[in-house]
């Protein structure tokens, strides 16, 4: 009789503490995976907008020296814009675009629309949406732009959107440039046309293809074409000032210590000497201490006409601009110890150089004749309001400027389409609407 076969031994579970040993190498393993792509995040990508509050960019050792300082030692702007451009250095053409007063507005809205886009395929996704939106609220805010370009840079920005698959916002700036070309005056009926076929083409690209149709077959109307008004303003703020020769010697030893600065870092390696550094410094502590001098003369002037104290606010407000922007380290490095030392003070008195620049621009608009003045307010609103958008207004008061634009565009007699802002929180909300010609008050009967 063969052998039984033999029975197995029971098998032994394993004591409760395994299963808990278990669990716990589980969860370390979760939390080492976690810290390591935490790690790389952070080491190879910011994950917060840099550039979203711009006086107080954080890591502004992202800024090239050797190129932010060009534009102390005369370089023109667009020419150092170009330059940082070309050599991917982002952040130092993001300083020079948000932090320069006397850019030219179309000129700055034009940079930071290039930049918003040079931003989306890098890893700097959160900056390139904060671009994204510096350009769309310049776009309808800006007081001398015309309303076709206008749409077409809103739409640039919906594409913009759209690549970083944010639908509701690529939407959003779609109907923003429906409503000029639906209602602006300023367009004839062939580029109308073109707008409402482009949009529609975007939101069927969007996915959204009801919307697309029904707004490619929406009717032409063929209203009275009217041209923009006159942006009054420019006489002043493009109207270099006139310096006096002990100005003119502070500002060339500037511009040479800057250039010695720029020659020195390039010659290093990307490493200025300390006696480079030191010349700058001094450089523009003496030129500082003269310019005080210089408006404080200007401003004790009897004689000094309304539009020229103007100018002469409006040149204070580009140097405070510039010791500001070196007390904050935001060429790069900090130029002058000092000046860091006392940056809150230097940041107070240029939002006040900004405030008087605002007052006196408005008492120069009430010498206009009268039929001008309603213009010369809505474009000195919508201006100072694109300052405050994108940051360059320090400590901006924005339930102030933002009733000021609101209140005088709706004061204005005229048709148009027209920003409307609300302040939301910390930040300005601007959206576009058309304002109807008004309704003609009826004849009383007799």
């Amino acid at each position: 009789m063969p052998d039984a076969a033999p029975i197995p031994a029971a098998r032994r579970r394993p004591p409760p503490i395994f299963w808990a040993l278990v669990t716990l190498l589980i969860i370390l393993l979760i939390v080492g995976i976690g810290a390591i792509a935490a790690y790389i995040k952070i080491s190879y990508g910011p994950t917060a907008a840099l550039w979203k509050n711009a006086w107080d960019m954080p890591e502004p050792e992202r800024i090239s020296p050797g190129l932010a300082v060009r534009s102390l030692a005369g370089t023109p702007p667009d020419l150092v814009y170009r330059q940082a451009m070309a050599a991917e250095e982002l952040d130092t053409a993001a300083a020079l675009t948000l932090l320069t007063p006397n850019l030219p507005a179309n000129q700055r809205l034009g940079w930071v629309n290039v930049l918003a886009h040079r931003f989306i395929p890098t890893e700097r996704q959160a900056d390139a949406r904060v671009f994204l939106q510096y350009t769309a609220d310049m776009a309808m805010v800006l007081p001398d732009l015309p309303d076709y370009l206008r749409a077409q840079i809103l739409m640039q920005t919906a594409e913009g959107w759209a690549e970083l698959e944010e639908k509701e916002n690529a939407s959003w700036g779609l109907e923003q440039a429906l409503v000029i070309a639906q209602f602006s005056p300023e367009l004839p009926p062939a580029l109308r046309k073109n707008l409402l076929t482009d949009i529609g083409e975007q939101y069927i690209r969007l996915g959204d293809v009801a919307r697309g149709q029904a707004v490619s077959a929406i009717p032409v109307l063929d209203y009275a074409i009217t041209l923009p008004p006159a942006f009054p303003l420019d006489p002043i703020l493009q109207k270099p000032l006139a310096y006096p020769e002990a100005i003119n010697n502070l500002q060339l030893e500037r511009q040479q210590a800057a250039q010695f600065y720029v020659d020195d870092w390039s010659q290093r390696g990307g490493e200025a000497s300390a006696g480079a550094a030191r010349n700058l410094e001094n450089s523009l502590i003496d030129e500082d201490l003269g310019r005080q001098v210089y408006y404080q003369d200007q401003y004790a002037r009897e004689d000094l006409s309304g539009d020229d104290r103007a100018r002469v606010i409006f040149d204070q407000v580009e140097w405070l601009a510039i010791k500001y922007r070196a007390a904050s380290g935001l060429y790069g490095t900090p130029l002058v110890a000092n000046w860091t030392a006392e940056r809150p003070a230097i940041g107070v008195t240029l939002r006040d150089a900004i405030v008087a620049l605002h007052n006196q621009m408005n008492a120069y608009v009430a010498t206009l004749p009268e039929e001008q003045q309603p213009a010369g307010r809505v474009a000195m609103d919508r201006l100072i309001m694109g300052w405050a958008v994108t940051g360059l207004y320090v400590g901006a008061n924005l339930d102030v400027i933002t009733d000021a634009m609101n209140q005088d565009i709706a004061a204005w007699n005229v048709t148009g389409v027209f920003p409307q802002a609300e302040v939301r929180g910390d930040r300005v909300y601007i959206q576009l609407f058309y304002k109807a010609p008004p309704t003609p008050t009826p004849e009383p009967e007799e």
